[in-house]
């Protein structure tokens, strides 16, 4: 059986704000793109259009334009926001920005990440490289991104700021980060929580990399892996050499060593395993949600985690005093997802139909509906009821897609 590589394809520092991969989501999902190249373009070209706004600016905007802005091409905009005298034509992205209920106020977007925060997509399975297509994990961000997130792009509308992410939201992004980065995430998080004191910066956490991707391909290769499988190791290895040259050189914001960790840290701020003392700058402080999860897994397998625990840690994460959903719950639940995410003939992705019914049932009924558990519920739901529940499997034998022959019934009340 395959091995999955739990080691993002991209990292880099134009990866920070996780809240721009529902705009990226929404954008594959309504548009079919053919090419890189038009994908980051209309992605640019949306946070980078400008709205007039006219004085009084508030004290949030003037720090954010005299910290963030400090480019020469700013020069004239930041003047007349610190001047406050007169309108002002300034970028939709830097408005959300400088909102202070964003975590972090860096990871504005320019004409350079047309090419590398797209891969950010391809990177969470959120995006399929090549055909540059929605996956049916990006629905399930759009499907939990409310219609006026969307259009205040458009429009500007300081109250439903686009980049700040909901629990639902943050519950799709988290699950993406874990399967597709976890043999760097889990290492480099036990090593922070290892940390003397709850604060760290990003000098310290780029650090430990080397070590962590060293080690984490080290043990892959010990496994039977393609030939593709291979070569992106070596270049993970190359990836470890260069972050390593600039361990103990005064920090300078740049660099191998940033650029792989920025993209590691700064989107955690946005789901809540990390705050920033100074929203403005690149230090850290540990979370209660941080060592919540990290108690929670206690070194597990992150195969068993997912499967197994994800849920469970997510109530605790939040705070929720949730119990196990009940088998009419679970069914209800996912033939209710399967409807949301089905194709054109009818077929929904297990897993992601599983995610999305686990998603709902914790957060709008405080019940726990782990993978493993949806994926046993459909197959004792398909034994019994062979005419409501069909199959088909992937070369391997797996389950994969699942398809309901009657239509959805509403779900039953599920009592508090």
């Amino acid at each position: 059986m395959p091995v999955k590589i739990r080691i993002l394809s991209a990292a880099n520092k134009h990866m920070q704000r996780a809240g721009f991969l529902k705009l990226l989501a929404s954008q594959v999902a309504r548009v079919e793109t053919s090419n890189l190249s038009a994908l980051g373009s209309r992605l640019v070209e949306t946070v980078t259009k400008r709205v007039r706004i006219s004085p009084p600016f508030d004290d949030a905007l003037r720090e954010y334009v005299q910290i963030r802005l400090y480019d020469r091409i700013y020069a004239d905009l930041r003047k007349n926001v610190l001047a406050g005298n007169t309108a002002v034509g300034i970028e939709i992205q830097d408005l959300y920005l400088a909102d202070p209920r964003l975590p972090s106020s860096t990871g504005k977007l320019g004409d350079n990440s047309r090419r590398f925060y797209p891969y950010f997509g391809t990177a969470l399975d959120l995006i399929k490289p090549g055909t540059w297509s929605a996956m049916t994990r990006s629905l399930l961000l759009v499907h939990f991104t409310p219609k006026e997130e969307s259009s205040a792009w458009e429009n500007h509308n300081p109250a439903h700021n686009p980049l700040v992410i909901s629990r639902e939201q943050a519950a799709v992004i988290f699950f993406c980060f874990l399967d597709n980065d976890a043999l760097v995430l889990l290492p480099l998080f036990t090593k922070l929580l290892e940390l003397n004191g709850d604060g760290f910066d990003e000098r310290t956490a780029g650090d430990y990399l080397p070590a962590i991707l060293r080690s984490a391909t080290t043990t892959l290769n010990k496994g039977s892996l393609a030939f593709e499988d291979r070569e992106r190791l070596a270049q993970l290895d190359k990836a470890a050499e260069n972050i390593e040259r600039w361990r103990g050189k005064p920090y300078t914001g740049g660099g191998a060593r940033e650029e792989n960790i920025r993209g590691r840290v700064e989107p955690f701020c946005d789901l809540g395993l990390f705050t920033k003392p100074d929203r403005n700058r690149f230090t850290y402080k540990l979370t209660p949600v941080f060592k919540r999860f990290m108690s929670n897994w206690n070194g597990m397998d992150v195969d068993d985690f997912m499967e197994k625990r994800f849920f469970t840690t997510l109530a605790a994460m939040h705070g929720i005093t949730a119990r196990t959903a009940g088998d009419t719950e679970a069914r209800n639940a996912i033939r209710d997802a399967g409807e949301a995410l089905k194709s054109t003939l009818g077929y929904s992705p297990i897993r992601d139909c599983s995610l999305l019914a686990g998603i709902r049932l914790l957060f709008d009924h405080q019940r726990v509906l782990e993978l493993g558990t949806s994926l046993n519920t459909l197959r004792d739901w398909q034994k019994a009821e062979p005419e409501v529940v069909r199959f088909t499997v992937d070369r391997m034998g797996e389950l994969t897609f699942v398809k309901f022959l009657k239509p959805a019934v509403p779900p039953p009340h599920v009592n508090a």
